[in-house]
């Protein structure tokens, strides 16, 4: 009986960690929605956001991430959009369950 809870503890921990992941690892293969994207000293937390929207994703930005950026894109997808944003900010974006964190 005492195995029997054990086990079953040890599946109920097993089911609900999550390990965080980073979307831009080296070798991520980017699947989001293609988008055309052509903005002008556009503040950075406003284009997470309007990304975040297009791929239809929750969205948490770090109240340290700001600054500006100046993109003109054809057909690119949505999160090779918001990691080249990263990459070029210096940003990190982790993705927790359902829910995109970026953080300086």
């Amino acid at each position: 009986m005492r195995r029997l809870a054990i086990a079953v503890m040890v599946m109920g921990l097993a089911g609900t960690a999550v390990a965080d992941r980073d979307l831009c690892a080296p070798g991520t293969r980017f699947r989001g929605t293609p988008l055309d994207l052509d903005v002008k000293a556009a503040d950075i937390r406003d284009v997470f956001r309007l990304l975040a929207d297009v791929g239809r994703v929750n969205l948490v930005v770090n109240d340290k991430v700001d600054g500006r950026v100046t993109l003109q894109l054809k057909r690119v997808p949505w999160d090779q959009i918001a990691c080249t944003i990263a990459a070029m900010n210096k940003l990190q974006i982790t993705v927790q369950d359902s829910i995109l964190m970026v953080t300086k």
